[in-house]
């Protein structure tokens, strides 16, 4: 709330909800979800459903585009935050219930990481996408649950709906099913070939139940997309052109070019290696959108004629013949990106900003540390590995964006928590050694020979180096009463 009163009310009214605000406006005013994308106004599958209806349902109540509007939505978006980093902890409990520390000190940085208290001033999708993903991994992974068909029903709706969020999370359904088929599995001790069998059964029919809930949750916006498109489209229609986005001729790996001045073009050109990166220099902290660069306005007559999908699909290809005439191009970008993706994205003015890049840096550090100390529980977590080297990878291949990190940021938070977890740990357990120190030392003055009010009590066994050695023991832990 901090965040929104200082800096959410910053940037220009105007076109700060994106093709989200549009598509919502259009459905308040009854039009439908429509957008204008590629030169052509009409019903579309560039965005997924929730974030505009979501924001439509806000507009409706608080007024199109209003202050006011605007506001609720960012404080809704507040509170899924907080609630994102409830889930932090509840995921980190969930597969690491030996050691509850690292979950919350995994929610400890949920909380903090400067991009996640920034993100909820955006009117983006990310932060409903690292919800979903987050809350679906606690809810599979947690091991409390007697009614395992139920779990599985709800573990389908949470699957569906964050498809409805993001598409690219199908790609972290595999681990999620793998995790909920471990967690079932561990709940049931079967006794015989023929229970063993039946719990099998069990299982798969469970997995089969999510699969088929998750699909019914997607069928009426996926069935919406034939009738509109006139050809299946899974969710969103728009795979050709972020990959042209991504890779076309004049493309630095991400929506965004570097902008050109008379200094940079004169600074290309001078010839000398000092010139050409001064000229990179200053084309990096200029930046434009690359469809004003390469599409506007005359561009979009290609498209004359053209579904939505076919204009995608036409970019698409453009792009692909583009980057087989020169494969190591591709692969130039794809490291490029890969680089974005961790680290900074130089095309993006806001990941510039000092303290982005300083919170990132950290983050990566504490990341790669964090691998080190949780090596022990690797197979524990190697589904949450799974999916965040999955999406990096596609984000890698295709587009990237420092938004596109969000949604699996919070999945890295238990390895970024590891050493300042053990650290808690061994500074705990310091200051309960001298804290019950201390206890005995006060025993000591209050019972020895010289206190004022000696009896029967005086004497009495001591037991206090029997204390001590039970302490020692203990490993450092509480004393025994």
């Amino acid at each position: 709330l901090a965040a929104i009163g200082l800096l959410g009310g910053r940037e220009p009214a105007s076109g700060i909800t994106y093709e989200h605000g549009e598509i919502a406006q259009n459905l308040v005013a009854g039009r439908g979800f429509v957008v204008r994308f590629l030169g052509a106004t009409g019903p579309t599958s560039q965005q997924a459903p929730f974030y505009p209806l979501l924001l439509a349902g806000v507009y409706r109540v608080f007024g199109v585009d209003t202050s006011a509007s605007l506001l609720a939505m960012q404080v809704l978006q507040a509170l899924a935050g907080t609630t994102l980093v409830l889930c932090v902890v509840w995921l980190g409990w969930s597969l690491l219930p030996e050691a509850p520390i690292f979950g919350s000190m995994a929610g400890w940085l949920a909380a903090i990481y400067p991009s996640h208290v920034y993100m909820v001033t955006h009117y983006q999708a990310a932060l409903w996408a690292a919800l979903s993903l987050t809350a679906l991994l606690a809810w599979v992974a947690w091991p409390a649950g007697k009614h395992r068909w139920t779990k599985a029903l709800a573990a389908g709706l949470l699957a569906g709906g964050s498809l409805l969020i993001d598409p690219i999370l199908a790609l972290a359904l595999p681990p999620v099913a793998y995790l909920f088929w471990r967690r079932d599995r561990d709940m049931v001790v079967a006794d015989g070939w023929l229970n063993g069998l039946w719990a099998w059964a069990g299982r798969m029919g469970r997995l089969a139940a999510i699969a088929l809930v998750a699909a019914l949750v997607i069928a009426p916006w996926v069935y919406r997309n034939f009738r509109v498109h006139g050809e299946f489209v899974f969710i969103k229609s728009t795979f050709g052109y972020a990959f042209w986005q991504g890779n076309n001729a004049a493309s630095w790996g991400t929506d965004k070019i570097p902008k050109s001045s008379d200094e940079t073009l004169r600074l290309a050109h001078d010839g000398t290696l000092a010139g050409q990166h001064q000229a990179l220099w200053n084309a990096r902290h200029e930046t434009l959108y690359i469809d004003d660069v390469l599409l506007k306005p005359t561009g979009y007559r290609q498209f004359a004629g053209l579904s939505e999908p076919e204009r995608c699909r036409l970019l698409g290809r453009e792009a692909w013949e583009s980057l087989t005439r020169d494969p190591p191009r591709y692969g130039r970008l794809c490291l490029r990106r890969l680089r974005y993706f961790l680290l900074f994205d130089e095309t993006n003015p806001k990941a510039r900003h000092r303290l982005y890049r300083a919170a990132t840096v950290a983050w990566l550090v504490s990341m790669s540390i964090g691998w080190l100390v949780l090596r022990p529980r690797w197979r524990t977590l190697w589904p949450l590995l799974a999916i965040f080297a999955s999406v990096t990878l596609f984000h890698t291949l295709t587009i990237t964006s420092a938004r596109f990190r969000i949604p699996i940021e919070p999945l890295s938070f238990l390895w970024a928590a590891a050493p300042y977890a053990v650290l808690f740990n061994r500074a705990r357990g310091g200051w309960r050694a001298r804290r019950a120190a201390k206890s005995l030392e006060i025993e000591s003055d209050a019972f020895g020979p010289q206190h004022a009010l000696q009896g029967p009590h005086t004497m009495a066994k001591d037991r206090r180096p029997e204390r001590l050695e039970r302490y020692s023991r203990n490993g450092g832990g509480r004393l025994p009463s």
